[in-house]
């Protein structure tokens, strides 16, 4: 992305431009042009910033055009620019700009130590989405696609400025890809690498990347497809950054820009209970807001067939599958009282990671735990050959093992046993629950349904949901009656997949989520589900 010298006109000291701005110095230099220390002759020699734009970045005209835009914004945490012109000795444009004296978000972490208290970092967050926020609500609006550190300035009382416009762009509608592919490496969102066009969400990656960088100490943001090892990445992060923020810029960070938050304002709005809670009020009152090790009740998540063979026990595994891979810690469970299944899908010549029955008061003897492989999720499966002999003695240690088994996310796969008096006791103490249904509609049954509308209220009074998945879905006669007979809209719809697919998948020792097809269908189709069950980590 460099740019050879010969593309920046270049001055020296003493150089006046356009009759009134004198060259003192060079500020910096970059990839889009070169910026210079002057003196406003015609106020007092007050001090400016001018940045020289690279000659072939853009025309011309689109150039003066995008400044005149840049002239009109006046926000405090964005530089004041107050002229542009064209050099015409060089062939450039040039933005007057008001100099901010201070240092760069990189230069703060260098004094810092390389650690900045998370009650600053929260600050800091909170005045770069206020600037956003901003050139968003522009029209059109203004992506700004270079959030780096260099590109944060710390003035000297302390706030923050969002400097260097040199690539940022107009959105517009319809566009289907940028003209030029740019940004920083560690910083720069998947699509600005790629073919998709840069919007809105590609500033909040760019806002998720830098607020990681303070966090992990200077550390710039590695995607790895989607692995634990993305997940990995937050163990650096100093020990006063809590898990609800920890979980914020995971979401931010997402590669799918639709996972990400749907605008900066919801970011901010995410925010507030943090900063509430980090307020020195707060902070005088419980110290303990702000550490890193704090427990965080996990989402409980049931999922339910609503006839048997709706595909619940499939929908769960690929849920953790896919919550896993993209860094979220999950513990998912069979059952209690469930036929044994899952133990199936993790023979040692399946899966490879670590199968043991723990030790201990807390941990259920009935089941087996695996954990390791691709993803970050606990599996608890019903051991094949220990069933239960005290119940009430058994189903205490189920719970148990469940508290201890911690995780962001807990899924709980109580297929068509859902009516059972303990798998009932669950559904009421779940967050959200999930009734999976299929074409099938023969099998459903009046009563059920109406148990299952009580169960809804039950929830809605204690804030959580019941709500409908539609699964199997495909192109058939009477689709559109099958998908009028749900009580509600269904959250999702899952396609069909191919029995000849998944079997040859299974036989091989891999789930469908193996295949990169299935896999892609799937995370689509499930992606409801996913900003569901984020927006409740986030505000949970």
């Amino acid at each position: 992305m460099g740019k050879s010298v010969d593309q920046f006109a270049s001055y020296t000291n003493g150089t006046v431009l356009e009759s009134r701005y004198r060259i003192i110095g060079e500020l910096g230099r970059g990839g889009m042009g070169v910026v210079y220390l002057a003196e406003d002759r015609k106020l007092g020699n007050k001090l400016r910033a001018i940045k020289v734009l690279a000659k072939t970045v853009h025309n011309s005209s689109t150039q003066m055009e995008e400044a005149m835009l840049m002239i009109k914004i006046s926000h405090p945490h964005l530089p004041l620019i107050m002229d542009c012109f064209y050099l015409e000795d060089a062939g450039c444009e040039a933005l007057v700009m008001e100099y901010i004296e201070g240092h760069t978000m990189a230069e703060l972490l260098q004094r810092s130590k390389s650690r900045v208290p998370f009650s600053r970092i929260l600050n800091m967050a909170g005045q770069l989405c206020s600037a956003l926020n901003h050139l968003h609500s522009c029209v059109p609006p203004i992506i700004h696609r270079d959030l780096k550190p260099s590109n944060v300035m710390i003035d000297k009382n302390g706030d923050v400025k969002l400097i260097d416009f040199g690539i940022s762009r107009q959105f517009k509608e319809g566009q289907q890809q940028d003209t030029v592919q740019l940004g920083t490496h560690g910083f720069a969102a998947p699509e600005q690498e790629g073919s998709g066009q840069s919007d809105h969400r590609t500033d909040i990656y760019g806002l998720g990347a830098l607020l990681f960088y303070l966090c992990s100490g200077g550390r710039s943001f590695q995607r790895s497809g989607g692995s634990t090892g993305e997940m990995e990445q937050f163990n650096c992060f100093q020990h006063d950054v809590p898990q609800p923020f920890r979980m914020m810029l995971l979401r931010s960070l997402q590669s799918d820009p639709h996972l990400r938050y749907g605008t900066i304002s919801e970011f901010e709005q995410a925010l507030k209970p943090l900063v509430r809670s980090n307020s020195p009020r707060s902070q005088a009152a419980d110290h303990r807001e702000l550490t890193a090790h704090n427990p965080v009740k996990p989402i409980r998540v049931c999922l339910l067939s609503l006839a048997p063979g709706a595909g619940a026990t499939f929908l769960t595994h690929t849920l953790a599958e896919l919550l896993g891979r993209r860094g979220v810690h999950v513990a998912a469970a069979e059952y209690e009282q469930a036929r044994p299944e899952w133990h199936a899908w993790f023979s040692d010549q399946q899966r490879t990671g670590d199968y043991r029955q723990q030790e201990g008061s807390w941990f259920d003897k009935r089941f087996i735990l695996h954990s390791g492989g691709k993803t970050s999720v606990q599996w608890f499966f019903l051991h094949p050959e220990q069933q239960s002999r005290t119940v009430d003695q058994e189903q205490n240690r189920f719970e148990q093992m469940l508290w201890h088994a911690g995780g962001m996310i807990q899924l709980i796969d109580l297929s068509s046993r859902w009516s059972d008096q303990r798998a009932l006791q669950l559904l009421k103490e779940a967050a959200f629950v999930f009734v999976i249904a299929d074409p099938a509609v023969s099998k459903w049954q009046a009563n059920d349904l109406r148990r299952l509308f009580a169960i809804k209220q039950e929830l809605a009074a204690s804030g959580g949901n019941l709500m409908f998945i539609a699964n199997k879905d495909i192109d058939f006669k009477g689709r559109t009656e099958w998908l009028s007979l749900f009580p509600e809209l269904p959250l999702a719809i899952i396609p069909s997949l191919s029995a000849e697919t998944l079997l040859s998948l299974h036989y091989n020792g891999k789930w469908a989520t193996d295949d990169a097809r299935i896999h892609k269908r799937l995370n689509r189709a499930l992606l409801p589900v996913f900003r569901l069950l984020y927006d409740e980590i986030n505000t949970g």
